[in-house]
Protein backbone atom coordinates (compact mmCIF):
# COMPACT_ATOMS: atom_id res chain seq x y z
CA UNK A 1 0.00 0.00 0.00
CA UNK A 2 1.29 3.45 -0.95
CA UNK A 3 2.12 5.99 1.72
CA UNK A 4 0.31 8.85 -0.02
CA UNK A 5 1.82 11.51 2.21
CA UNK A 6 5.29 10.44 1.10
CA UNK A 7 4.25 9.96 -2.53
CA UNK A 8 2.73 13.46 -2.78
CA UNK A 9 6.00 14.85 -1.43
CA UNK A 10 7.94 12.95 -4.10
CA UNK A 11 5.78 14.66 -6.76
CA UNK A 12 6.57 18.07 -5.26
CA UNK A 13 3.41 18.71 -3.22
CA UNK A 14 3.72 20.07 0.31
CA UNK A 15 1.51 18.71 3.07
CA UNK A 16 -0.22 21.64 4.78
CA UNK A 17 -2.77 21.84 7.56
CA UNK A 18 -5.27 24.69 7.77
CA UNK A 19 -6.62 26.40 10.89
CA UNK A 20 -9.40 23.79 11.22
CA UNK A 21 -6.94 20.90 11.23
CA UNK A 22 -7.69 19.77 7.66
CA UNK A 23 -4.68 18.47 5.75
CA UNK A 24 -4.15 19.30 2.07
CA UNK A 25 -1.51 18.68 -0.56
CA UNK A 26 -0.44 21.96 -2.16
CA UNK A 27 1.97 22.95 -4.93
CA UNK A 28 2.98 26.54 -5.69
CA UNK A 29 3.29 27.76 -9.28
CA UNK A 30 4.49 30.94 -11.03
CA UNK A 31 2.31 34.06 -11.08
CA UNK A 32 1.30 33.48 -7.46
CA UNK A 33 -0.91 30.45 -8.20
CA UNK A 34 -1.25 27.23 -6.28
CA UNK A 35 -2.98 23.88 -6.73
CA UNK A 36 -4.63 21.94 -3.93
CA UNK A 37 -5.33 18.21 -4.24
CA UNK A 38 -8.19 16.71 -2.27
CA UNK A 39 -10.67 13.84 -2.46
CA UNK A 40 -14.32 14.23 -3.52
CA UNK A 41 -15.19 15.38 0.00
CA UNK A 42 -12.56 18.12 0.15
CA UNK A 43 -10.26 16.12 2.42
CA UNK A 44 -6.74 14.81 1.99
CA UNK A 45 -6.77 11.64 -0.11
CA UNK A 46 -6.13 8.46 1.87
CA UNK A 47 -6.31 5.82 -0.87
CA UNK A 48 -4.40 5.63 -4.14
CA UNK A 49 -7.47 4.37 -6.01
CA UNK A 50 -9.88 7.20 -5.34
CA UNK A 51 -10.89 10.25 -7.32
CA UNK A 52 -8.59 13.25 -6.85
CA UNK A 53 -9.83 16.80 -7.26
CA UNK A 54 -7.29 19.43 -8.31
CA UNK A 55 -8.24 23.05 -7.71
CA UNK A 56 -6.15 26.04 -8.79
CA UNK A 57 -6.32 29.35 -6.92
CA UNK A 58 -4.68 32.71 -7.39
CA UNK A 59 -2.65 34.44 -4.68
CA UNK A 60 -5.79 36.03 -3.24
CA UNK A 61 -7.47 32.63 -2.83
CA UNK A 62 -9.84 33.04 -5.78
CA UNK A 63 -10.75 29.82 -7.59
CA UNK A 64 -9.43 29.70 -11.17
CA UNK A 65 -10.11 26.16 -12.40
CA UNK A 66 -10.43 22.56 -11.35
CA UNK A 67 -9.83 19.15 -12.86
CA UNK A 68 -9.83 15.54 -11.75
CA UNK A 69 -7.70 12.41 -11.78
CA UNK A 70 -9.34 9.04 -11.28
CA UNK A 71 -6.41 7.70 -9.21
CA UNK A 72 -3.13 8.79 -7.66
CA UNK A 73 -1.34 6.78 -10.34
CA UNK A 74 -2.95 8.97 -13.00
CA UNK A 75 -1.62 12.04 -11.18
CA UNK A 76 1.85 10.45 -11.07
CA UNK A 77 1.72 9.92 -14.83
CA UNK A 78 0.72 13.55 -15.41
CA UNK A 79 3.60 14.79 -13.24
CA UNK A 80 6.22 12.48 -14.74
CA UNK A 81 9.11 14.38 -16.33
CA UNK A 82 7.77 17.81 -15.43
CA UNK A 83 9.46 19.91 -12.75
CA UNK A 84 7.30 20.62 -9.69
CA UNK A 85 5.88 24.13 -9.82
CA UNK A 86 6.61 24.57 -13.54
CA UNK A 87 4.23 26.28 -15.98
CA UNK A 88 4.32 23.06 -18.05
CA UNK A 89 3.04 20.99 -15.12
CA UNK A 90 0.35 23.55 -14.30
CA UNK A 91 -0.98 23.32 -17.87
CA UNK A 92 -0.94 19.51 -17.82
CA UNK A 93 -2.87 19.46 -14.54
CA UNK A 94 -5.38 21.96 -15.92
CA UNK A 95 -5.88 19.85 -19.04
CA UNK A 96 -6.32 16.60 -17.05
CA UNK A 97 -10.08 16.88 -17.51
CA UNK A 98 -12.44 19.48 -18.90
CA UNK A 99 -13.58 22.10 -16.47
CA UNK A 100 -16.92 23.85 -16.38
CA UNK A 101 -15.25 27.23 -15.98
CA UNK A 102 -13.15 26.66 -19.11
CA UNK A 103 -16.13 25.55 -21.18
CA UNK A 104 -18.13 28.59 -20.09
CA UNK A 105 -15.39 31.05 -21.06
CA UNK A 106 -13.97 29.41 -24.16
CA UNK A 107 -17.31 28.94 -25.90
CA UNK A 108 -19.58 31.82 -24.86
CA UNK A 109 -23.14 31.91 -26.14
CA UNK A 110 -23.82 34.36 -28.94
CA UNK A 111 -27.04 36.36 -29.07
Amino acid sequence: MLDLSKEFTVLGFAEETDETGMTYYVMDFPDDRYVIVSDDNGRAPVRAKQNLVLACYDGDGRYEWGSECKTFMELQTLCAGKPPGSPELLQVLKDASGTLKDREWSAPAHP
